[in-house]
């Protein structure tokens, strides 16, 4: 892969993270950036819902309970009190999935947090 763009060479912009805080770390391939999943992602997520993902710039599962949510209410609104807490708390437990397919989707590479030196 090409560190070149427009004849001028690329600084890599590398983050180091706590393999203790970290449960998974993906590097964008073109810019060298890297994000963290936290390892209370699922906390954040149970507590805010669409709206931490949202923040993390997840914005299909976001949209995917947004539209959860609001097909529901439009069908039985009672329903609503108990689908959404169930929405939450499943996606809640499949944090790491869903950063883990969003991330691999977009096309970045996961890095182990154990050996994030090793790949800098």
């Amino acid at each position: 892969m090409s560190e070149h763009q427009g004849g001028r060479r690329l600084q890599r912009r590398q983050r180091y993270f706590d393999p203790m805080r970290v449960t998974a770390i993906y590097e964008n391939p073109a810019t060298g950036w890297r994000e963290a999943v936290p390892t209370l992602a699922w906390v954040w997520l149970l507590l805010f819902g669409g709206f931490y993902l949202a923040l993390r710039g997840l914005w299909r599962p976001a949209l995917f309970m947004l539209v959860v949510i609001t097909i529901t209410s439009m069908i039985f609104a009672p329903l609503l009190v108990i689908v959404m807490p169930a929405f939450w708390i499943l996606a809640a437990t499949q944090a790491q999935k869903v950063f883990h397919e969003h991330y691999m989707r977009a096309g970045w590479y996961e890095i182990d947090p154990w050996q994030q030196d090793d790949e800098a």
